[in-house]
């Protein structure tokens, strides 16, 4: 695999496949690298929204903390499977899969 430098002048993207599209999403959300995505890493992936600049259309609604909260007291309860209060990398992957079905 070809390593991308600024310099590189090619279009070309190489193509992910599932489990690495979900690898990335994983990835980019354990904020402080230790593997695994805790409450506040979920929190803040459920409110990471990218704002175009320039964007002229209304402000996107957003949703309130304490459905936030629900949203990852859910993912907590349901993909946590032993319970630490932290979805490791199998569990996450093990729980994306199950819900793609």
């Amino acid at each position: 695999m070809k390593a991308m430098t600024k310099d590189d002048k090619s279009t070309e993207t190489p193509e992910l496949s599932e489990k690495d599209m979900i690898y990335y999403l994983f990835v980019i959300h354990d904020i402080n690298g230790d593997g695994y995505l805790d409450g506040h890493e979920l929190r803040a992936a459920f409110t990471d929204f990218e704002h175009e600049e320039g964007h002229t259309e209304e402000k996107e609604e957003l949703i309130p903390l304490d459905q936030v909260n629900e949203m990852v007291d859910h993912v907590l309860l349901e993909d946590d499977i032993n319970g630490d209060g932290l979805i490791s990398w199998s569990e996450y992957l093990e729980s994306q899969l199950y819900h793609d079905d």
